[in-house]
């Protein structure tokens, strides 16, 4: 249907649709348009970009059938395929993991594992594991260096009226002698 040629200009050149009559007997009014106007049923209907995908997805054969069988040519490499590094960077780094871990999973022979096996010896008793004293004096040493940092800015906040101490600060504040008494001794 051509649309344009309904269209008609007014005496000040403004493009309309002329009114027409409605199959009740009323009319329809003057419709002032743009230039290039198109008409709502002229226009093309919106389709997303996925209904667009999927029609074009559908396939010729039914279900299950791809088609007729296209045998591919054999690749043959060129000069510039032989000139390429054979792996990326990732490859070989994974190979290089695969190679450590299958040389980590190797089988031992039987005398290497034998040897050490036969040197065990089974008792009833449990020994304790045995922790180095150093590792445990820094840890506590450490652990009450903080317990005392946090009395002291504590006794600070209390000393300036920020901070009102309740029952529990209060026995906090009354523990900074023995702390001290403890880490002098470590």
């Amino acid at each position: 249907m051509n649309y344009e040629a309904n269209l008609q200009r007014d005496a000040q050149g403004r493009l309309y649709i002329p009114p027409t009559q409605r199959p009740d007997g009323s009319w329809r009014p003057i419709r002032y348009v743009k230039e290039g106007y198109i008409p709502q049923e002229e226009q093309d209907i919106y389709q997303s970009k996925g209904k667009k995908w999927a029609e074009g997805a559908k396939s010729a054969f039914p279900v299950g059938y791809s088609g007729p069988k296209i045998e591919k040519p054999e690749y043959k490499p060129t000069n510039e395929d032989l000139t390429k590094p054979a792996m990326t960077k990732n490859q070989k780094k994974r190979q290089k993991k695969k190679e450590k871990k299958s040389q980590l999973t190797e089988e031992f022979s039987i005398d290497e594992v034998i040897i050490p096996v036969s040197s065990m010896t089974v008792s009833d008793e449990k020994q304790p594991v045995k922790a180095t004293m150093g590792d445990e004096t820094a840890k506590r040493r450490k652990n009450l260096e903080k317990k005392l940092r946090a009395i002291n800015e504590l006794q600070e906040k209390v000393d300036q009226g920020i901070v009102v101490p309740d029952k529990d600060q209060k026995a906090k504040l009354g523990k900074r002698s023995e702390i001290e008494k403890e880490l002098s001794l470590l």
